[in-house]
């Protein structure tokens, strides 16, 4: 073992669409004995703070490299969401036209590891020298990436346990993987289809965990597991919409086109949850619109007649949260437009989100009009930071981690200076959910996870396996601190990219 290291391997899990208070009253009911195991003795923490927005794309993502979105020529990921338009900045005028990217379709999906970007790591590609393996995660740049027999939770982590057992399969120099991350994707599709309380998704989780009681048997038996740090870890939570909504037909009523992006026409792209995203020409669709013509908006089966997207948009059932960024923004520096709706008396209330940096160094400051809408003035932690001061990522988490919209402060920046990310968010807070994806509405289940409430943004975060590992339960830390702790384990150093930092330093 490395001077400076505490561990040779790691094995990270990502379980998808789990919240912490779940996870962890599994194992207060004895039914996950050997993740229980691994947190009892290693490092535990019940309140960790995922991305903004919580959905599978780029919470995953980001946890793989330790970043968030941002703006990607320079730094961070360029996965801002599942669903995306494809701008760039400076937009890419006399090239084709932008595409739409759907992360849930298999071709899509292959070009994951390059859409992410050359200026942020993979945890592969920062791990220093060795053999790195992958286990159906589809962020894999850096690793030998093998697919399950079957797509279940046993077959991806059995593939695991049998690299270890024979690791010249697929590594010509006989050792085993000093990075593995596996990705359990099952527990995602059960909890939209069944809901977070039914058996079947429960009885997922406790597949998982005897599949982890098995490969915690074979390190024992080929002597690994003193030299191993096994981290558990989900992308985000989730929550059940109260009413279910079809969108569609308000579209069609107002003239707006579907986007066709082979053919360059249409008026707008959206995928709307209960948060919705919608992405609109400017002079056209390599460009964002500005403000002015958001609000002086033709769209094309309307004749002529204008429309004000906003209000459009605000009057969509459900709808408190608008968010848009200023038209003078630059990577640097800007302003992000808060805005909520009084859904008694229809009245407008206003905040601002100003940012500067990015990266690590991004500041932001929240200023408070007339109503406080993240309601951070109600909390003694929160209140402090609202000082007409710029706070980083660490005093936002460390202010905001026990309430609803934990860490949002510093997330909407990094979404909005995506030049992939779109023109206005709206959300209407978990009341109504959509279902509508690219111009239709789409099979929808009350079961979701887009929102920025504490029961979507937190998740559980457990290290445990080697005696090296000092038994620490966290009061909070966040999804991307995963990565530079591992990294921290095996003596190595993140890459500059990584906003995250090894728990050890808190």
């Amino acid at each position: 073992m490395p001077r400076n290291s505490l561990v040779n391997q790691v094995i990270l899990i990502i379980i998808d669409d789990v919240r912490a208070s779940h996870l962890f009253d599994l194992i207060k009911q004895k039914k996950l004995p050997n993740i229980a195991q691994l947190a009892e003795s290693g490092i535990s923490c019940q309140n960790c703070i995922t991305s903004f927005p919580s959905i599978t794309f780029p919470c995953y993502s980001n946890i793989v490299i330790g970043s968030y979105s941002g703006y990607f020529s320079i730094e961070g990921s360029g996965i801002p969401m599942y669903h995306w338009v494809g701008r760039t900045d400076p937009p890419s005028e006399g090239k084709r036209f932008p595409i739409i990217r759907n992360c849930g379709k298999g071709s899509h999906i292959r070009k994951f590891n390059s859409d992410f970007g050359p200026n942020c790591q993979t945890i592969f590609e920062q791990a220093g020298e060795g053999n790195f393996l992958s286990s159906l995660n589809l962020l894999n740049r850096g690793s030998v990436m093998i697919p399950p027999i079957e797509y279940t939770t046993q077959s991806i982590l059995k593939g695991v346990e049998e690299i270890y057992k024979d690791p010249k399969k697929i590594f010509s120099n006989k050792e085993v993987p000093k990075v593995t991350v596996a990705y359990i994707p099952k527990t995602d599709d059960l909890m939209h289809k069944k809901g977070f309380s039914h058996p079947k998704y429960i009885n997922e989780i406790i597949k998982c965990d005897e599949s982890i009681g098995l490969i915690i048997k074979m390190l024992k038996e080929k002597g690994y597991f003193d030299s191993t740090a096994i981290g558990i870890i989900s992308d985000h939570g989730n929550y059940k919409t109260e009413k279910l909504y079809d969108i569609e037909p308000y579209f069609k009523e107002k003239g707006l086109m579907q986007y066709l992006p082979r053919k360059g026409i249409g008026d707008f792209d959206a995928s709307f949850g209960s948060v919705g995203f919608f992405n609109f020409p400017g002079k056209d669709w390599h460009h964002h619109p500005t403000t002015k013509q958001l609000k002086e908006f033709i769209p094309s089966g309307s004749g002529k007649s204008k429309l004000n997207l906003f209000e459009t948009l605000w009057k969509i059932p459900g709808v408190k949260l608008m968010y848009y960024r200023d038209d003078n923004n630059t990577p640097d520096k800007g302003i992000i437009y808060l805005e909520q709706r009084n859904e008694k008396s229809g009245k407008i209330s206003k905040n601002i989100i100003e940012y500067e940096g990015h990266g690590k160094n991004q500041r932001t400051k929240y200023i408070i009009d007339e109503k406080d809408l993240y309601k951070y003035e109600d909390y003694e932690e929160s209140a402090v930071l609202l000082d007409n001061k710029a706070h980083n990522i660490d005093e936002w988490l460390e202010g905001t981690n026990k309430i609803d919209f934990p860490m949002i402060v510093d997330q909407i920046p990094r979404y909005f200076k995506n030049p992939r990310s779109c023109d206005i968010m709206i959300s209407t807070i978990g009341e109504y959910g959509f279902g509508y994806e690219h111009g239709m509405s789409m099979p929808h289940s009350p079961y979701s996870h887009d929102i920025g409430l504490k029961k979507s943004m937190t998740v559980p975060f457990i290290i445990g396996g080697s005696l090296n590992i000092p038994s620490t339960e966290l009061s909070y830390c966040k999804t991307t601190d995963m990565v530079p702790t591992l990294l921290d384990l095996l003596g190595e150093k993140p890459h500059f990219s990584v906003v995250g930092k090894s728990v050890f330093k808190y």
